[in-house]
């Protein structure tokens, strides 16, 4: 049993280049450390903007009922904007598919009126 140690020992001692397996390790550890540092740049922005959040609630010139009211009249005043907007969407969109619709009748009757009339001269 101590030779076999002692040959081990010896093949580690000649065998110093990296192996591949070992680079990808080392690329592996670069992957983790990278995705560690966005971890923490993306925890210290949250931690952040709580702590902002925070601050703004604690200096808050009006008190939090006044506040709660001011944010949910400013949240309905946004829906109807968005709803208002959405309808407008929906009747331009509405718009165009009637214009498309006609347009492309306008094409097949001329392009019908068009065979017509070659039939016509072939007979």
């Amino acid at each position: 049993m101590h030779t076999h140690r002692r040959r081990d020992d010896e093949y580690e001692q000649f065998n110093d280049e990296t192996s591949p397996s070992d680079q990808g390790t080392e690329m592996e550890f670069r992957k983790r450390k990278q995705m560690s540092e966005k971890g923490l740049a993306i925890g210290s922005l949250l931690v952040g903007f709580g702590v902002g959040v925070g601050l703004a609630i604690l200096f808050a010139p009006q008190s939090g009922e006044e506040t709660r009211e001011w944010l949910s009249a400013n949240a309905e005043d946004q829906y109807y904007r968005i709803r208002r907007r959405g309808r407008r969407l929906v009747f331009e969109t509405q718009d165009l598919i009637d214009r498309g619709e006609q347009q492309v009748n306008r094409v097949l009757r001329s392009g019908r009126n068009m065979l017509d009339s070659v039939a016509s001269k072939l007979e």
